[in-house]
């Protein structure tokens, strides 16, 4: 019996089926990386962000300026609000929040007098401190043009 091949019986899955198992678990892992990246696994992931509006009033009789400021946690963590910074030259103006706690979807809004030198028509750095839970500091840092009120 030349030219007359015998079959050899192979155990192991055939390729249709090793084709099937691969395409599932690429779909399973592309499922799980488009769920966390649209944020559906929110206790994994720590979005921090805030949303300021800040404006510097100055009264052009008295001299006197203010800080009207509005701050909203748009994250989806709570954030201790420390203090709002105002950088003028070589003297920064501080101004203390007394570690408000701000959480997520929650907003503080406020008018404050400055203590120190504001000039109308000057832009101010700005600087809202903070920390997190965790203890690591946070801040967002905005340039404010003073104006006559």
């Amino acid at each position: 019996m030349k030219g007359v091949y015998k079959l050899k019986k192979r155990k192991g899955l055939s390729s249709i089926l090793g084709t099937v198992i691969v395409l599932a678990i690429t779909l399973v892992l592309g499922g799980l990386l488009y769920a966390y990246s649209n944020g559906l696994f929110s206790s994994l992931t720590q979005n921090t962000s805030l949303q300021t509006q800040l404006s510097i009033y100055v009264n052009p009789n008295t001299g006197q300026a203010y800080l009207q400021y509005y701050i909203s946690n748009t994250g989806n963590t709570q954030i201790y609000l420390n203090s709002i910074v105002i950088l003028n030259g070589t003297k920064n103006i501080v101004i203390s929040l007394t570690n408000d706690l701000l959480q997520p979807g929650e907003s503080i809004q406020n008018i404050t007098s400055i203590n120190g030198k504001i000039t109308a028509g000057q832009y101010y750095t700005v600087e809202i401190v903070g920390n997190l839970p965790n203890g690591k500091p946070y801040s967002v840092v905005q340039n404010v043009l003073a104006s006559i009120a």
